[in-house]
């Protein structure tokens, strides 16, 4: 058992996610290394958190998204193995223990993944390993992601020009063009929120930044791996959407609403001229 807590590191980003860290951790062993990066520079959440020793913060310079925090903290990582968990999964440390054994006898592997309760994988599955006894996907929700540190890196980590959304569909689609498998170990079933990491009183105007990062994401996504008009293709019928909201929005007065299908419409057209994500929050 002490094997295990010396060659595996447990990565997660918060952005103002007090609440939802607390109780992510809560869940598991005090001997687990857990690294956060928080993003949003809350210093306030190291104060409550005092009494476990075996958490780590890390508070990078500059938000630069999601993929950049898990650089970020995957770099600061001492241990041969690292597990990144979503601050609004449920996992617990037996699941942990199942998962990381499973890990030391894969081989060759991108990431292995654990399966999340509502998912649908009728159309991600790639194949069956019969040697590693898993399914290997085209993609699977990055909630729970072990990876080892050395592919990881070889890979070339994750995109940090996707501030928010398709970082991991980018990491999956490297993997799988370098002959390294994304594994669905089935034997893990974890609840994940999706869409919720981020504490309640701050939803409103986090709800716009995923909406303008969705959106930005999707069209460089396939625009990196598949062009600028397969990108088009794939994004329009997302413009078309934003458009219709923001006149439904109008016409029923619902501005909130609007705000949010106008920053869809940001987010494509910013992606159609070729913008950064440039796309912040306070």
């Amino acid at each position: 058992m002490n094997k295990f807590f010396s060659q595996l590191s447990i990565v997660t980003v918060s952005f103002k996610s007090s609440e939802k860290l607390i109780r992510l951790i809560s869940n598991l062993d005090k001997k687990f290394k857990i690294i956060i990066v928080e993003n949003s520079q809350d210093k306030k959440l190291k104060k409550k958190l005092l009494n476990r020793k075996n958490l780590f913060f890390y508070y990078p310079s500059t938000n630069k998204g999601f993929g950049a925090g898990l650089n970020y903290g995957i770099k600061r990582a001492a241990t041969k193995y690292v597990l990144y968990l979503d601050i609004d999964t449920k996992i617990n440390s037996n699941q942990i223990l199942k998962l990381f054994n499973k890990t030391k006898k894969t081989k060759n592997f991108g990431a292995i993944t654990a399966k999340i309760k509502g998912q649908n994988y009728t159309d991600l599955i790639l194949g069956n390993d019969k040697i590693n006894k898993m399914k290997y996907v085209k993609f699977n929700t990055g909630c729970v992601m072990m990876f080892e540190k050395k592919t990881f890196n070889s890979i070339g980590g994750f995109d940090e020009n996707f501030f928010l959304y398709f970082e991991e569909s980018d990491y999956y689609t490297r993997c799988i063009n370098n002959n390294k498998k994304i594994f669905l170990f089935e034997k893990i079933l974890v609840s994940h929120e999706g869409s919720g990491s981020i504490d309640i009183k701050y939803k409103q105007k986090y709800d716009i930044l995923r909406n303008w990062h969705y959106c930005w994401s999707k069209f460089n996504y396939y625009c990196k791996h598949d062009g600028y008009v397969v990108a088009f293709s794939k994004t329009f019928p997302n413009l078309i959407k934003s458009l219709k909201g923001m006149i439904i929005s109008i016409i029923k007065f619902n501005y909130q609403n609007f705000d949010k299908h106008l920053a869809e419409f940001k987010g494509i057209l910013s992606a159609y001229f070729r913008l950064s994500s440039y796309y912040r929050i306070n």
